[in-house]
C-alpha cells in the first residue's frame, strides 16, 4: 500500500528544482545568446509585458525580468512535477524525458508564450532556434528530470 505522502512533492523541494533550473537557463542566456550581458537578457524578458519601454528602464526593468524568468522556471517546473506523479515512466526513464521536456519548454515558449506578449515577431532562424532548444533541453528538461525523479526515489 503506497504511503500517503508518496509522488508529492514539497513546496521546499520544487523550489530548490525550479531555483536550480532558472538559474541554468538564466545562466545559459547571458553566456551564449547575449555574450555576458545579464541586463540585456533580462531587459528582452521584461519587454514582454513592457515592450521596447523595457530597455530604457534600467535596474527596474532587469528586475522585472528577472522575476519573470523566474516564474516561468518556476511554473515549468511544477508542471514536470505534476507529469511525474502522473505519468511514472518520466520518472523511469530520466534522460529521455529530460529532453522530450526540454524541447516541449522550447516550443511552448517560441510558439505559445512569446507570441503573446509584446515581443516584437522575428524571423526564424534553425541554427539559433537549435541552440535555444539545447540550452532548454541542458539547463531545464534534464535538471528538473533528474532533481523530481531523484526527489521521489527518496521519498520512497
Amino acid at each position: 500500500m503506497k504511503n500517503a505522502n508518496q509522488n508529492v512533492f514539497s513546496f521546499g523541494t520544487l523550489f530548490s528544482i525550479g531555483l536550480i533550473a532558472g538559474t541554468l537557463d538564466g545562466l545559459a542566456a547571458v553566456i551564449f545568446l547575449a555574450k555576458m550581458n545579464f541586463v540585456r537578457v533580462f531587459q528582452y524578458i521584461a519587454s514582454a509585458i513592457l515592450g521596447k519601454a523595457a530597455y530604457a528602464g534600467g535596474a527596474k526593468t532587469v528586475l522585472l525580468g528577472l522575476i519573470l524568468h523566474y516564474f516561468i522556471a518556476f511554473s515549468f517546473t511544477f508542471f514536470f512535477a505534476l507529469l511525474t506523479t502522473r505519468i511514472s515512466a518520466l520518472r523511469k526513464n530520466v534522460l529521455l524525458s529530460g529532453i522530450i521536456y526540454g524541447i516541449f519548454v522550447w516550443t511552448m515558449m517560441n510558439l505559445l508564450v512569446v507570441p503573446l506578449t509584446k515581443i516584437p515577431p522575428i524571423s526564424f532562424h534553425a541554427e539559433k532556434a537549435l541552440i535555444n532548444a539545447i540550452i532548454l533541453i541542458f539547463c531545464i528538461g534534464l535538471p528538473v528530470s533528474y532533481l523530481t525523479a531523484r526527489s521521489l526515489r527518496f521519498q520512497s
